[in-house]
């Protein structure tokens, strides 16, 4: 499996030591592994000037623009997208979003009209550029052809009517139900919008919860897989206030917030999918200030497989033990029930490591420093479990509640 990357360079300064000082980001701008394409997340500033547009519609633009250079330098092409993430500061500038995207998909890429990527939207409260409205953050292929690296998009259906064009109109969302690429299966972000209305019809976070895992389970099952093979879920909530209880305890190895979200998603895997519940897919859980959809609770983006037993990309789990033992099995008392990381033939997916004490089970310093350098130690060790290493890390996403330990960390 061969594996290069490509450095980022902003205002003619490659982002890397000893060209940047410290505090400043460093990065590369993508990174090959066999035939996938991962991108940093890109903004809209012109890389080469630093402005930044005023409208969304101008960064929307300058986003893609980023993101089709980068694509071309990797080797390949804007027509081979395969997923974007996007980060939205403010959800009503959505419309004018994806009318951006579509003409330039018109422009550049006439076939993502009609097979978009797998698409996430989420609203975060800050991007790491106040000046920024957007960022995307897009995985893609080198060749659609590549022997034992295939590609294929299955389309998104709400009501009967596919997700692209024609059947979309200028502004409105456009997006794949699924992507599969070799073994892997990646999918569009699902929450618990019926599936024949395209509308939420309850307020409910567990019923919501249990539509989004039908939604989920029918997309495995089209793509050529099923529910047993999800390997790594990114969960999404919000209105959390309002929905469940607040920590008291800030230090403990786990938010009270997913507790509903686990039992819920626990009750479902016992019976629809028994072997999840000895082999856990990895997890990843965000609390976010809105979703595409303002009436959802919720929302999950699953990576899957199609054969958890496919020569060269066979699957190995590793389970998460914390406080020097593993979770148990008995859904009235678990708080957290996922795998640690999870081995794809060559491809490690690593769960979100947080700054918990993997011995003690809880948040040991109030210090961001000290918490972020127990994380690290968390995701080297993590690597190393699965006979991988630091060196060898690919692609990282990093959480912060605010940009205020931006140059810090």
């Amino acid at each position: 499996m061969d594996f290069k990357k490509y450095p980022m360079y902003y205002r003619g300064v490659k982002q890397v030591y000893p060209g940047i000082s410290p505090g400043d980001s460093f990065l590369s701008k993508s990174a090959v592994t066999g035939n996938l394409i991962f991108l940093s997340s890109l903004d809209g500033r012109d890389m080469h000037t630093g402005e930044t547009g005023s409208t969304i519609e101008e960064q929307t633009v300058t986003c893609l623009e980023n993101v089709r250079l980068a694509l071309e330098e990797a080797g390949s092409s804007l027509d081979n997208l395969v997923r974007n993430s996007i980060l939205l500061k403010d959800y009503r500038h959505a419309p004018g979003m994806w009318k951006a995207i579509a003409q330039y998909f018109e422009k550049y890429s006439p076939a993502l009209l009609e097979e978009p990527p797998v698409v996430t939207v989420t609203q975060v409260e800050a991007l790491a550029k106040p000046e920024c409205l957007i960022e995307m953050d897009a995985t893609a292929v080198v060749s659609r052809d590549m022997p034992g690296w295939e590609m294929k998009k299955y389309p998104m259906m709400v009501g009967g009517k596919k997700q692209a064009y024609p059947d979309k109109k200028p502004g409105e969302p456009l997006y794949s139900e699924s992507a599969t690429v070799g073994n892997l299966i990646f999918l569009s972000a699902l929450a618990g919008e019926d599936p024949d209305t395209g509308s939420i019809e309850t307020n409910v976070f567990e019923e919501q919860w249990r539509i989004a895992l039908d939604k989920v389970s029918a997309a495995m099952d089209r793509a050529g897989s099923s529910l047993s093979n999800v390997i790594k879920t990114l969960h999404f909530q919000t209105r959390l206030e309002s929905l469940l209880t607040v920590s008291g305890n800030a230090r403990q190895s786990y938010s009270p917030a997913s507790d509903r979200l686990w039992k819920t998603e626990l009750e479902y895997y016992d019976l629809y999918a028994p072997h999840l519940m000895d082999e856990p897919p990895g997890s990843t859980f965000l609390k976010v200030s809105s979703l595409a959809n303002q009436y959802a609770l919720g929302q999950t983006e699953i990576t899957g497989v199609i054969s958890r037993y496919m020569r060269g990309w066979e699957v190995i789990k590793y389970p998460t033990y914390l406080g020097q033992r593993g979770f148990p099995r008995h859904m009235g008392e678990i708080k957290k029930y996922y795998a640690n990381t999870v081995k794809v033939g060559n491809m490690v997916f690593v769960s979100g490591q947080t700054p918990t004490d993997v011995f003690t089970a809880r948040i040991e310093s109030d210090v961001f420093e000290e918490q972020l350098t127990t994380t690290l130690g968390n995701l080297r060790r993590s690597l190393e479990e699965t006979g991988s290493s630091l060196d060898n890390l690919v692609k990282t996403h990093i959480l912060l509640p605010g940009t205020s330990h931006l140059s810090t960390m």
